[in-house]
């Protein structure tokens, strides 16, 4: 019989919710104001979205005119330029951000769980649109060939191992999340504080030695037609994101069954306006 990995019981998936997955999740709701949701919508919406629609279409009328001429009859110019595409990524990410306000303090897990699927879907589609973008800077037909083949394998991948590992989370043995992610969700403000940290440094050292910019940007040039295979790699980050999505589903589907398992109360798990 075909097992549907949404029909799991909660003796099945109780061990792949941790706490500290619980916890985290209510407390990404709870901490989700005003002003991180205008923040959110504007680098979503503004930079990732509609900016970069816009870098793809001057791109594409000004092909010959770049540092370094590119190949004007890149069968990648068309694709995806009408802004129709750019729209459903900003509904999709409006979706995440008026979800997180209307639940948020009435019932943060059911929150958490469509904000994760929702932002899901608008990255997959943002990672597709870069993936266009990042294809304009090849100039070689049979390598384009060859990206485009590699991201379609790629994708089709990572759905069907993220499938299979929902299946073990459910029905198998591997239910735990790994050490490693265990760790990072436990320290993940830490780690993206070092990681801004490290950030600034080298921006820092950017302003004091200026001829690092001039290295940065031969740096960039040589780059750029490698990076359509560089996003076939970080395609791989939707391994962790499904994987966060199903253990989201579940801690909705059964969130009372956790809420008593972790002893939490219920003002703290659902929020203060929970009337369920």
């Amino acid at each position: 019989m075909k097992q549907n990995i949404f029909k799991g019981l909660f003796s099945q998936v109780e061990v792949a919710v941790s706490e500290s997955f619980a916890k985290n999740s209510i407390n990404t709701i709870k901490e989700f104001n005003l002003l991180k949701a205008f923040a959110f919508m504007v680098f979503c919406i503004g930079l990732c979205s509609y900016a970069l629609y816009g870098v793809s279409i001057y791109l594409g009328n000004n092909m010959d005119k770049t540092a370094i001429p590119l190949d004007v009859n890149n069968e990648f110019i068309p694709v995806f330029s009408n802004i129709w595409y750019m729209h459903i990524q900003a509904l999709l990410i409006s979706i995440v951000v008026i979800i997180a306000l209307v639940y948020k303090e009435k019932n943060n897990v059911k929150a958490f769980f469509f904000y994760n699927l929702f932002f899901t879907l608008s990255l997959l589609l943002f990672m597709i649109f870069v993936f266009k973008v990042s294809q304009l800077f090849v100039n070689e037909f049979w390598l384009r060939m060859l990206y485009t083949a590699l991201f379609i394998s790629s994708i089709v991948y990572i759905f069907l191992r993220s499938y299979h590992n929902a299946k073990e989370m459910v029905f198998g043995t591997k239910q735990k999340r790994s050490f490693i992610v265990e760790w990072f969700s436990r320290n993940r403000k830490s780690v993206m504080s070092t990681l801004f940290g490290v950030w600034g440094i080298y921006y820092l050292a950017k302003v004091i030695f200026p001829e690092t910019g001039d290295i940065q940007t031969r740096l960039y040039g040589s780059l750029a037609e490698f990076a359509p295979l560089i996003l076939c790699l970080v395609l791989f980050t939707f391994l962790y994101l499904n994987s966060v999505v199903i253990r989201s589903y579940y801690l909705y589907k059964y969130s009372e069954q956790f809420r008593q398992k972790f002893g939490v109360d219920k003002k703290e798990w659902y929020g203060e306006k929970y009337q369920g």
